[in-house]
């Protein structure tokens, strides 16, 4: 057993250095294969290893017909069309689908290694909270290596996929089991209030602390700059009913930067024309956020038509691409107009006409740019939220250690006395 457990571990182990170890190179791997072959065959080949591992869970329940039940198939069923769902609606970029083959494989040998000491439901939970903290720390990763992002929907993929797989194994598992000891709710416990406080520090990594943090550890400044950020506040913001953008400004101040400073801005960004990766690594939004995504919106209208005058006129996807053109021109147009207009970026009237004519007028848009922002919930509400949770999970270990410590105390030989006194004369009867 002690063997196993060992083996169990180092599987884990290794599976996780494999997930580390690949990230600086992700993003070339999948240049190489997109070079070669469509990118939406990687979503393909996730849902096909989906649908393989919810077949192989099935065949081996339908192996115990005796111990098999209906309701575990149906939960079988559902996990891998949620997968498989999941991914569909990652086709945009259908890489992101790996993170499911990433956390299912490691859901399964986190399992494997925590069952032989927690013959309990318990096993479940620690498995899903311990992948979901080990998808954490591969975002964290990801931030510090240079041209890989921070992403909260990752991490959302990350632990989803922990926890989905938990419940599948939970229902291919053997039963009956114990019932959850003290022990493994403690660990639960512990585990999750390390996430809550990573997640507490997370939320808490603004550009704006981290330059201030650089002033003193000039090692931080690359992660305080461009739109490698790893958690950052903002608005979002209705242009009209159908279109939608989010920005680190407000709308007065951007109509006042807007009236104030169109005319540096849009030297600056006619300054780097030609050079918008220079201009990403020179002009911070900490610094100048008005001026930089004002051109981030110019990138995303003009790459939206390069890729829409590739597609035959009349085709769906001409139309779309030509729709976001259209949005995130009428954004710079009545956001950052006089801007725009000043630099060499405006649009002649004719070509704005053909973009807006092409378009479809009744398809909501939320533009892409700064989608990162958080926008729904102020940092004070969350960090106030996150705080409360870690303070019941750390109460919570409290009890479950002291509930620990009272069973293990051997009773004094009074009490023992006691105890025979009510049991000895009934056991004689």
């Amino acid at each position: 057993m002690g063997r196993f457990r060992a083996h169990g571990w180092l599987a884990v182990a290794v599976w996780i250095t494999v997930i580390y170890a690949a990230i600086p190179f992700v993003r070339s791997l999948r240049e190489a294969f997109v070079a070669r072959w469509p990118a939406h065959l990687l979503a393909f080949a996730v849902m096909a290893i989906v649908a393989a591992a919810a077949g192989a869970a099935i065949w081996m329940l339908w192996r115990r017909r005796h111990a098999t039940r209906g309701t575990d198939i149906v939960w079988l069923v559902s996990i891998g069309a949620a997968f498989i769902v999941w991914t569909t609606r990652l086709m945009q970029q259908p890489e992101e689908a790996v993170h499911f083959v990433e956390y299912g494989v490691l859901g399964v040998l986190l399992y494997r290694a925590l069952r032989p000491s927690m013959d309990n439901p318990g096993v479940f939970v620690v498995a899903a909270v311990l992948g979901s903290l080990v998808g954490t720390v591969d975002e964290i990763i990801q931030w510090i290596v240079p041209d890989r992002y921070w992403d909260f929907r990752d991490l959302a993929l990350n632990g989803g996929a922990s926890a989905l797989v938990q419940i599948a194994l939970w229902r291919l598992a053997r039963r009956p089991f114990s019932t959850i000891s003290a022990s493994t709710l403690r660990v639960v416990c512990r585990l999750a209030a390390v996430q809550v406080l990573l997640l507490i520090l997370i939320l808490g990594a603004t550009p704006q602390r981290l330059a201030a943090l650089a002033r003193s550890l000039p090692v931080l400044a690359p992660l305080a700059q461009g739109d490698d950020v790893i958690c950052e506040y903002g608005f979002l913001h209705r242009l009209d009913s159908t279109t939608i953008f989010r920005s680190r400004m407000s709308r007065p101040e951007l109509r006042r930067r807007d009236a104030r400073d169109s005319e540096e801005a849009a030297a600056i960004i006619d300054g780097y024309k030609g050079r918008y990766r220079d201009f990403l690594r020179s002009v911070s939004p900490v610094v100048d956020p008005f001026t930089y995504e004002a051109r981030v919106h110019i990138f995303a209208r003009n790459r939206a038509l390069g890729r829409a005058l590739r597609h035959p006129r009349g085709s769906s996807e001409r139309r779309r691409l030509m729709t976001v053109a259209a949005r995130e021109n009428e954004i710079l147009t009545r956001i950052y107009g006089a801007t725009l207009n000043r630099s060499t970026f405006r649009w002649p009237d004719r070509q704005r006409a053909a973009v807006e004519a092409q378009q479809n007028r009744d398809e909501r848009y939320v533009s892409r740019v700064a989608r990162h922002l958080i926008t729904k919930v102020s940092e004070a509400h969350l960090r106030v939220a996150m705080l409360a949770i870690l303070i019941v999970l750390l109460a919570s270990d409290r009890v479950l250690t002291n509930r620990i410590s009272r069973s293990r105390i051997p009773a004094s030989p009074e009490r023992r006395r006691r105890i025979r006194g009510r049991t000895g004369p009934g056991t004689r009867r």
